[in-house]
């Protein structure tokens, strides 16, 4: 992250304040509270630079800022008063193929996620604020692992030796370096054309002058091929996901992976999840949420009414489930793609998407498959601009912590008409407005 911030010019938003309680003053000589005429009761002067005599001056409680910088000017032992400005990065990325990413831009003629307008105002993705890592197992054929865009941020399981054939970290998977295949019960990853598809668009590194970017300049993608072939394949890669987080969290962070989102392209048309059959997807998705995952999931690529025709996972009715559609430019349902005003969450961008491929390079795809991940990357890129309320309810109180999150991303879309009795919330993924939500959370205690 140093070296991202070190390489990006800054800033300054003349409108936004980092702290309103705070003034940046230079003073003459050796200037304190007292000469200045405030009381340590009710502020507190820091320097900033002392060799240049700049300070910073903090209130408690509620401050009239525009009197107290009038005052301040004119006092003899002040050379001048200023508000902190509140600064941010100038976040477009230098990656090549940036400006054929329609989808992480909103403007008059791309209906994208304002991913680009969040990066802006909050961070381009990363750590949490305790300075954890945040992963998203992208649970698909496999994915590159050593794609020049991806590599720098694919999860790396540190306590594992490779190629050493023992369960080094005594989790029950021997050499699970990357992730786990669950095809196989093995750590060995393929690559894969539409895993890396996928996962760049949740994670491709940003800023590197390559290719592209994904919704997270920094994250950490955990590779776990298992999504089509049976169910049993597909949980058994949710319960390597599922152990990696529980160890996480018994461990308080030393161990496992902090796996915040699963990302799933994949499922089986026209089944009822709610007949009796399929019973299995609701518990694992169940199991993950209460350990604090959320699960997005890619509804089917027909033009059909979920809430009657059915679909495995989007038609099931776990709470941890954000089960998603696909929208074009125009902020438009694809005709392409499974709708359900009872069964399918929202819409995020889908049609035309530029990403990576398998070999290193990058292809344009189209589907629900596209779509899906830019919400399972919203939800890492949220944990990364959570506020300390909502961080903390994520370890206290992990599940109703992940219902939280999702009830921020589906009470924040930008609502289309068209979409209003097709989908639960009315809209297509808004990166910003929910950043905006996420990053001023509070608990109700506070």
């Amino acid at each position: 992250m140093k070296r991202l911030i070190a390489a990006l010019a800054i800033l300054v938003t003349s409108v936004g304040f980092a702290n309103e309680n705070q003034i940046i003053l230079k003073t003459k000589n050796s200037a304190n509270l007292e000469t200045l005429g405030f009381q340590k009761s009710t502020t507190v002067m820091s320097p900033l630079i002392q060799e240049m005599g700049l300070h910073l001056l903090s209130f408690v409680g509620p401050m009239d800022s525009q009197k107290i910088l009038a005052e301040l000017r004119k006092h003899p032992s002040v050379i001048y008063a200023q508000r902190d400005h509140k600064v941010t990065l100038r976040a477009k990325p230098d990656d090549a193929q940036f400006d054929r990413q329609w989808s992480m831009v909103h403007d008059q003629s791309n209906f994208g996620i304002d991913a680009l307008k969040a990066w802006e105002d909050f961070g381009t993705g990363g750590k949490d604020v305790k300075g954890n890592d945040i992963v998203v197992a992208i649970v698909d054929g496999g994915m590159g692992v050593n794609h020049p865009d991806l590599k720098d941020n694919v999860w790396t399981n540190e306590a594992e030796i490779p190629g050493n054939n023992r369960d080094d970290d005594g989790n029950g998977y021997v050499d699970d370096i990357y992730g786990w295949n669950a095809y196989n019960n093995s750590g060995r990853i393929s690559d894969d054309q539409h895993g890396s598809h996928v996962a760049g668009i949740v994670g491709a590194q940003g800023n590197n002058g390559r290719q592209v970017t994904g919704v997270n300049w920094d994250v950490k993608l955990m590779a776990v091929p298992g999504a089509s072939g049976s169910t049993s394949t597909v949980l058994r890669a949710y319960n390597y996901v599922l152990k990696q987080k529980q160890i996480w969290l018994d461990s308080q962070g030393a161990e496992g992976a902090n796996v915040v989102a699963t990302n799933s392209s994949f499922g089986v048309d026209g089944a009822n999840c709610n007949s009796g059959e399929y019973p299995a997807w609701n518990d694992i998705y169940d199991a993950m949420g209460e350990a604090g995952i959320l699960s997005a999931a890619a509804t089917a690529n027909n033009n059909v009414n979920v809430d009657t025709a059915g679909d495995v996972p989007t038609g099931c009715s776990s709470d941890y489930l954000i089960t998603v559609t696909n929208s074009n430019k125009q902020g438009q349902k694809s005709f392409y793609a499974g709708y359900g005003k009872r069964t399918i969450d929202l819409a995020a961008p889908g049609d035309g998407i530029l990403s990576l491929s398998s070999g290193g390079g990058t292809a344009t795809l189209s589907g629900t498959s596209m779509a899906t991940p830019h919400v399972a990357g919203s939800v890492a890129y949220l944990h990364s601009v959570a506020s300390k309320d909502l961080n903390d309810m994520f370890m206290d109180k992990p599940g109703e912590a992940a219902q939280e999150l999702k009830e921020i991303i589906l009470g924040t879309v930008r609502k289309r008409s068209a979409l209003q009795s097709r989908t639960v919330s009315g809209g297509i993924l808004n990166l910003y407005g929910a950043a905006e939500e996420a990053s001023s959370f509070q608990t109700e205690d506070n």
